[in-house]
This record gives structure tokens, sequence and C-alpha cells, in this order.
């Protein structure tokens, strides 16, 4: 009897230890309030990209159950984001008062130390750029460092001060201020150049000494650390201009080539699709560009990816019939289409009035224009602005006296011409011949010499 009640209450015991057992919590949660409320919602940013929003009620309040990745991100309204430190269990309470123009959010909760401390990174790092900035680059070698080795030492005194901070977050900070150095330290040959208006300037060989020996397949730190990234982007970028300069590689296919040596499975594939999913668009040698991606990801849902918008890019490559574009607008009056040139050579710019890049070729096009004046070619050049600024699309027309025929996209990059071109960044120059087929999907920019030697080579 006396071992069935000793059984009963070992179950008893053991079923009450059961359920005082805390749940895993998988999730983090952010909630407040904010006052004089004006926005709507709430941006959570990771790596300046917005991820999700957050509804802001009318009363001000707040509240969303997170499962993201453990690390750093902002949250905030439009031109006030403040950094937070995210992790499952964490519990974040935020406000702060829209009314008042230097509108500080204030974090209190669990893992508002970290969050905090992400703050205090960003405010001291203020002192490397604006006016502060500039007079630091202009720094010479050992003040310049000296200021550095400053920033990085005295926030790492701020982790080690305080125990209670989160042991995995001390240590990806230290090592996210020591990439911030290096950085840093990469950047200032350059930098000084420009501020310290010397453009011989070299840096010595002991400077650059704390940048050697990094390791570029670190996982957790490239999951974690901006600067890590561009820092490991950057080291196979230069292998990738070696490789071009000493060999004479194309740029595009030499960077593909120096991301397959990392080690890594998701760095690899990270920047391959990060590169592939733009590059593949106008590279050069689209093939060997794909085959070369295909060889070294590793990551079956990207290899489909960049399939498919190979597949989708083959279509218009040389020597097939161009897609068409139909009855555009005319900056002269009346609509235009593709098959109105036939007979002669088109070549096509395709812009936007924001468009930088696209703003610096018009020059030169003008002057190709006048080069190929009258002979058996037309110059197209055709907008994709949004309809809102259809008005300036008109007026800079004018202003810039842009020649050739100035045409409007019907539905900017969702026009079917723009889609079949597979256009995903701009300008974008594409050349046809009398026929109406392609002579190349990416041609030569007006600013380059390659174009004026294509067009000779077609007899233009």
């Amino acid at each position: 009897m006396n071992k069935i009640i000793l059984a009963i209450s070992a179950l008893v015991l053991f079923a009450s230890c059961e359920e005082k057992k805390e749940k895993t919590v998988d999730y983090a949660v952010v909630y407040g309030k904010v006052k004089n409320v004006k926005s709507k919602e709430l941006q959570l940013n990771k790596a300046y990209q917005t991820i999700k929003t957050i509804k802001i009620n009318e009363d001000g309040s707040f509240v969303d159950t997170l499962r993201l990745d453990t690390g750093g991100y902002s949250i905030g309204v439009k031109g006030n984001l403040t950094p937070i430190y995210l992790f499952p269990g964490a519990n974040l309470s935020l406000s702060f008062d829209e009314g008042i123009e230097d509108k500080a959010i204030s974090i209190v909760g669990k893992g508002a130390l970290e969050s905090n401390f992400l703050n205090l990174k960003t405010k001291e790092s203020l002192n490397f750029y604006g006016e502060e900035g500039i007079k630091f680059y202009a720094l010479a070698e050992d003040a310049y460092k000296s200021k550095l080795v400053n920033y990085k030492e005295s926030l790492i005194n701020k982790l080690n001060e305080n125990p209670d901070f989160n042991k995995d977050f001390v240590e990806l900070e230290k090592r996210d201020l020591n990439y911030y150095y290096i950085d840093m330290l990469l950047k200032h040959q350059e930098m000084y150049r420009y501020f310290g208006k010397d453009s011989l300037y070299t840096v010595s060989d002991s400077f650059l000494e704390d940048t050697k020996n990094i390791s570029y397949d670190v996982e957790e730190d490239f999951k974690y650390s901006k600067t890590y990234n561009g820092l490991v982007s950057g080291h196979y970028q230069e292998l990738a201009k070696k490789a071009e300069k000493e060999k004479g590689v194309d740029y595009n296919i030499a960077y593909v080539n120096a991301l397959g040596t990392n080690k890594n499975d998701f760095i690899r594939n990270s920047l391959l699709i990060a590169a592939a999913s733009g590059t593949i668009t106008y590279v050069t040698d689209r093939t060997a560009y794909y085959n070369d991606f295909m060889k070294f990801s590793t990551n079956e849902e990207d290899k489909k990816t960049i399939t498919s918008l190979y597949k989708e890019l083959q279509l218009t490559a040389p020597g097939n019939v161009s897609p068409l574009f139909v009855n555009y607008e005319n900056h002269k009056g009346g609509t235009t289409s593709l098959e109105d040139f036939k007979g002669k050579y088109v070549y096509i710019d395709v812009w936007a009035t924001w468009c930088g890049p696209c703003l610096y070729e018009v020059p030169f096009l003008q002057k190709v224009e006048k080069q190929y004046h009258g002979k058996n070619i037309e110059f197209v050049s055709i907008s994709v602005d949004a309809d809102r600024d259809h008005d300036k699309w008109k007026q800079m027309v004018i202003d810039k006296a842009m020649g050739g025929i100035q045409l409007f996209a019907d539905k900017s990059f969702d026009s079917d011409f723009t889609k079949a071109y597979v256009i995903k960044a701009i300008p974008k120059f594409i050349l046809i011949d009398p026929t109406g087929k392609i002579v190349k999907a990416n041609a030569p920019r007006p600013s380059e010499k390659e174009l004026i030697d294509l067009l000779n080579e077609l007899g233009v």
C-alpha cells in the first residue's frame, strides 16, 4: 500500500513540475504609445529595408508579436527610426511624441538595455558624418586611427561594464565594432584624397596592419553585421577588379567566380543571388554568366529563379525579333510605335527624369545624334516615368533640348515592352536592325566609344 502511495505521489510531483515548466517563447513583443499621433503605422526595418508595418490605433497605441531572426532592427515612423535589438523573449515598450520635431523614442522592457546600446552606438558614429565627418576624413593617419580606436574602445568598455547585457549580444557587438574599425581604415586613403585634397596620398603598410587576416566566411557575423556584409562583398569585388585588370576577364563574370571561392554556403548563395538578380539582365556574355552562377550556387530556389530569368532574357537575344511598343505618346504630338521605324536601325534609350545616370548620358546622346543625322538610324528615347511625372517629362525634354524622338511609355516599368526586355534598371540602351531584329539588347551607352565602333561596323 505504501508503495502505491509513493508511486502516486511521485507521479503527482512529476506532473506538477511539468506544469511549472515555462513554455518556449519563439517571439518578441513590441508595444507602446505615440502621443499626438499623425502616422497610421510604424515601420520595422532591417538593413534599410522595411520588412513589416505595425498599425497605430487612433489613440496612438500599438502592439505586435514578431517572429524574426535575432539581431538589430530599426523601428519608428518615416524620418524617425530608432535601433532596437530583437530576440525570442524580448518585450519592448516604446513611446514618443510625434508633435515634437526631435521625436526621441523611449525604450524600456526586456531587451531595452541592448536596444539603447545600439542607439548610443548610432549617436557616437555621427562624429564620422556631416561637417564633423569632413574634418575627420581630412585627418592624417595617426589622428584618424586614434579617433576610431577611441570610438571602438569606449563602446566596448560600455559592454564590459554591465553584466546584464546578453552575452551573445556582447560578443556580436564587439566583433561588429571591430569590423567597423577595419572598414573605416580601408576607406581612409580614398576619403583623404578627396577631403584632404591630396590625390597622391597613400596610406602606410603599418596603418592597414589591422585589416589583414579577416575571415570572409563567418555566417553568424554575415547575418548580424551590415558592416561585415559589406566587407565580404567588397573583398570579392576587389578580386574581380584584379582579374579584370590582369586577365581581361569581364568584371561581372569575375565577381561570380570570386564569390564561388567562399566556403560558406549561406554567404556564397546570398551574394550570388543578390548579384545575379540584376546583373544577368545586362551582362555581356549572359550564357557564361548563367553557367558560372549555376556552378557555384547550391540554393535550388535561387537556381530556379535565375534559370527562369535567363530563359526570359533569351527571348531578347541577338537575332530575335524585338518585342514591340505600340502607340506611345510622342512629345511632338500624336503617338508612335516601333513598327513605324521599319527599314531603319533604331537606337532606344530607356530613361526617366529622376535617373541621374540617365541624365548623364543626355549630352553624349545628343552628340551621337548629331554625328549620325540623316543616316539610316533613328534615336528613340522612351521615358518610364510614372504618370504623376508626365508634366515633368514634357518640361525636361524642352529644358535640356533633347533631340531624337521622345516618347512616354504607357505604364512605366509595367509596360509590355519594358517587361519583355526584363528592364530592372536604367538607363538601358537597345539597338534594333532595319528588319526589326535585335542587334543588342544591352547596347553600348552613348558615352562609350564602343557605340560608335558598333554603328560603324554595321555600316550605319
